[in-house]
């Protein structure tokens, strides 16, 4: 036999739920639920008009303290910049949240009116108003969308530019430069489900040759493919894309004839036997002068 309880009354008194007994019915004011709606979105529009002019915080810090300062003065300009950062990524998820809310508020009021019996509508007549909204795809990594991005200094090889996306996604551009003189840009786009694309640029100089190479990365980390271009072989361009697997995928020579000026660009591409082949061929003739 189960033990007696001896907190019957409170155990009672806390797990009952008389709330979710029908009650009185919901007077909505439709017209004022559509005002509201209205003013929300004006508010999401405000805040993405003034959102620009905060730009400055962010700029202000780097301006007073240029180049090799003292470490107090580094850390400060990095915690106001970082700060800055923090405001301008707040203010872009309240403009969201404001419009999300304005959207249920519509919603509702659009329900309730096309209802044949306004009375008789329940809360389970507008569930889809607060269902999450199907996931939109971030802007690209290089959309003029991105708002004005806030630049962070983390080093004197290193800074940190973060920017707001229309729908509350976020990029983080870290570009950091080799003493050597060698840079590399990594760019992270941070959707508003928490879902990330990485792309690595870095550039280098290997005597005459300079080499860009840009590496793109998957949510979870591994590398979908890589892009090499390749210049200096006299007046030769080389890309060549790279799959996650080390495979050629593509390359293209694009060769300028001195001479003439005219260029040839050829595209290869794998055959079924895995061997590169030339796919296609263009020949342009030389620049022609504006005068």
């Amino acid at each position: 036999m189960d033990a007696e309880n001896p907190y019957a009354e409170q155990t009672s008194a806390n797990t009952s739920t008389p709330w979710l007994d029908d009650g009185p019915g919901v007077d909505v004011d439709l017209d004022g639920l559509t005002e509201y709606a209205r003013h929300m979105a004006d508010q999401q529009a405000d805040i993405a008009s003034r959102a620009p002019y905060l730009a400055s915080l962010g700029e202000m810090p780097g301006q007073a303290w240029r180049g090799d300062v003292l470490g107090e003065a580094d850390a400060v300009r990095a915690q106001l910049v970082a700060n800055a950062g923090e405001l301008s990524v707040y203010l872009g998820k309240l403009g969201a949240s404001l419009g999300d809310v304005g959207r249920a508020a519509r919603a509702i009021a659009e329900q309730y009116r096309s209802g044949d019996a306004v009375a008789a509508a329940s809360l389970s007549d507008v569930l889809n108003a607060f269902a999450p909204r199907p996931a939109q795809p971030a802007p690209a990594a290089d959309s003029p969308e991105w708002r004005v991005g806030v630049v962070t200094p983390v080093s004197a090889q290193q800074t940190v530019e973060t920017s707001a996306g229309p729908g509350g996604e976020r990029r983080e551009i870290t570009t950091f430069t080799a003493p050597g003189g060698a840079t590399t840009t990594t760019t992270t786009v941070i959707g508003r489900g928490g879902g990330t694309s990485t792309t690595r640029t870095s550039e280098r100089t290997d005597g005459t040759i300079r080499i860009t190479t840009e590496e793109t990365f998957g949510a979870d980390g591994t590398l979908n493919s890589t892009t090499e271009t390749r210049q200096g072989y006299g007046e030769t361009t080389v890309t060549e894309i790279v799959d996650s697997g080390g495979r050629t995928t593509s390359l293209t020579e694009e060769k300028v004839d001195p001479a003439t000026g005219e260029s040839t660009t050829s595209t290869y591409r794998p055959s079924e036997s895995g061997l590169l082949e030339e796919t296609n061929r263009v020949r342009v003739g030389a620049r022609t002068s504006d005068g």
